[in-house]
Parts: structure tokens; C-alpha cells; sequence
């Protein structure tokens, strides 16, 4: 299987271009699932903090924030790097 940057334009087929449509398509897909997912931790989180008196609650509500921290920088990382692998067949 060829990598993105390997592909000619003059090479390409209609099938190659509707896979690339479908690429983009499904990247768009996860990082809105990224966001949704950082919103839902990050809600839980401060829900439990502001709603909890107990300590332990407290505790898994920072935990969860940070969660949420950490998936929105993992999935911002991710969706930057494949994306730049994506924009080397659309130069061309």
C-alpha cells in the first residue's frame, strides 16, 4: 500500500480521490468525538467538585479533569500530525 506522499497526481483515480474524501471525512469524525469526550470528563469533573462534600470525590474530580486535559492534548497532537500527512497529497 502506498503512503499518502507517494501518490502522483496524474496517477490518482476517481477511487483514490472519493478515499481521500472519506479520510478527511472520518479524521473530522474523531476529533469531534475528541471533543465531546473532553467535554464529558471535564463536566464529571467539575460536577463532582462543586457538588461533593466528601474528599475522595473531590479527588476523582481533579482526576478527571486532568483526564480531560490529557485526551484533548493527545487527541490535538494526533489530529495535527495525520492532518499534515494528509495535506501532502493535496499540494501536489
Amino acid at each position: 500500500m502506498k503512503a499518502y506522499a507517494d501518490f502522483d497526481e496524474k496517477d490518482m483515480q476517481v477511487s483514490d480521490y472519493l478515499a481521500y474524501d472519506r479520510t478527511r471525512l472520518a479524521l473530522m469524525r474523531t476529533a469531534l468525538s475528541m471533543v465531546r469526550t473532553v467535554l464529558g470528563l471535564f463536566a464529571s469533573g467539575a460536577g463532582l467538585i462543586i457538588l461533593n462534600n466528601e474528599l475522595g470525590l473531590i479527588w476523582i474530580g481533579y482526576l478527571l479533569i486532568g483526564i480531560a486535559f490529557f485526551v484533548m492534548v493527545a487527541g490535538t497532537i494526533y489530529y495535527v500530525r495525520f492532518r499534515k500527512r494528509l495535506d501532502v497529497l493535496s499540494k501536489k
